[in-house]
This record gives C-alpha cells, structure tokens and sequence, in this order.
C-alpha cells in the first residue's frame, strides 16, 4: 500500500492510500482531518487522473523518512 499527502486548505490535513490497481484505474482510501473531525471515503480513480495530481505535485508520496521525521 502507498500512502500519499494531499495539498489541502489551511487548518486541514489529507491524506490519501491506493488499496489496489488494475492498469486504468486505482481504488484509493481518502482521510480528511479538519476541526477535530475525520471524513474517510473510499473510492475509485481513473489512473490519467492519478498520474496527473502526482506529477503537479497536488499529492506527493510520503516515504519512511519523512513519516520519521514527522
């Protein structure tokens, strides 16, 4: 499982994990912090749509250093 950070508004945190893949499309576990509440939704997402966020940098990849550090 990967796990990515969100580019969220201020004064909230979101984070997002790929469960599965299939080659056009992956099912992802999305967790928004904001106000003391937690919203988890599951869902699916085109791949296009994955690779586009990840190369804007709208999400990035958290790594064991940066989770460490945290």
């Amino acid at each position: 499982m990967f796990q990515y950070k969100v580019k969220a508004h201020t004064g909230s945190e979101t984070c997002m994990n790929v469960l599965s893949e299939t080659d056009d499309s992956l099912y992802v576990h999305i967790v928004t912090i904001k106000d003391g509440y937690e919203v988890e939704k599951k869902e699916s997402m085109p791949r296009r749509l994955f690779e586009s966020l990840l190369a804007t940098g709208y999400i990035s990849e958290v790594t064991a250093a940066s989770v460490q550090s945290a």
